[in-house]
């Protein structure tokens, strides 16, 4: 599992984390939700290490995230991280190389299934097939952890909507954890295990999708009544 504990990150005198605990259980896909500006992406980052955090521990199953174990999580950002001037297919093969668990077999899978032209330069493609190529990079590294940040941005809902149908049938490993930030609460209404709701840096609530369940909710209608709340 990855744990946050009393995590504070600052810019100057503005706040962007405020003493924010969490912890994200493997095996589960949960979800950082809320509006832009609230911390998702500091989140992540900060997990990551792209970012120092002002206070509090980041833990990789009870150990300092560091770069002994920071190989276990895939980062999927929502810029674009690949070779632009590469075609799909040449960045494939970098993938391949660079990551040690790369499954090549599952990245050609995905390729067909999103239906991306292999030949194209990558600063050829739409948003959307970029952001399906990270998805693709990602989630074929075969890691332990895979971290996604707003990675349906750009994306038809309806490719969106036959892409998280089909991750935890044939895109997910077995055990593997997902976190996954979000503005979108419908986009992953199906598939969240547990949700954290961030607003001004703080951890408003949290709650797993069976504790919803249990009140007669789903997550949507869940997130309705504590807004309105």
């Amino acid at each position: 599992m990855i744990e946050l504990r009393n995590v504070t990150k600052k810019y100057g005198k503005k706040t962007i984390l405020d003493d924010v605990n969490i912890t994200f259980e493997k095996g589960k896909i949960s979800c950082l939700l809320g509006l832009n500006g609230v911390g998702k992406s500091t989140t992540m980052k900060s997990i990551m290490k792209l970012i120092p955090i002002t206070k509090g521990q980041i833990l990789l199953e009870g150990q300092p995230v560091n770069e002994r174990n920071i190989d276990k999580i895939a980062f999927l950002a929502d810029v674009p991280t690949h070779d632009l001037n590469w075609t799909v297919e040449e960045n494939l093969q970098m993938a391949n190389i660079y990551y040690d668990s790369f499954n090549m077999d599952k990245a050609r899978e995905m390729v067909a299934f999103f239906n991306l032209p292999q030949d194209r330069r990558l600063k050829e493609l739409s948003k959307g097939n970029l952001a399906r190529f990270t998805i693709i990079v990602g989630l074929s590294q075969n890691a332990p952890y895979v971290l996604m940040d707003e990675p349906f941005s750009g994306i038809d809902i309806f490719s969106r909507e036959e892409f998280i149908a089909s991750l935890k049938s044939r895109f997910m490993i077995e055990g593997q954890t997902i976190i996954i930030t979000t503005h979108e609460i419908d986009e992953i209404e199906t598939i969240a295990d547990h949700v954290f709701l961030l607003e001004e840096g703080k951890v408003l609530c949290s709650f797993s999708k069976e504790e919803a369940e249990k009140e007669g909710y789903s997550i949507v209608e869940k997130m309705r009544k504590i807004y309105r709340g």
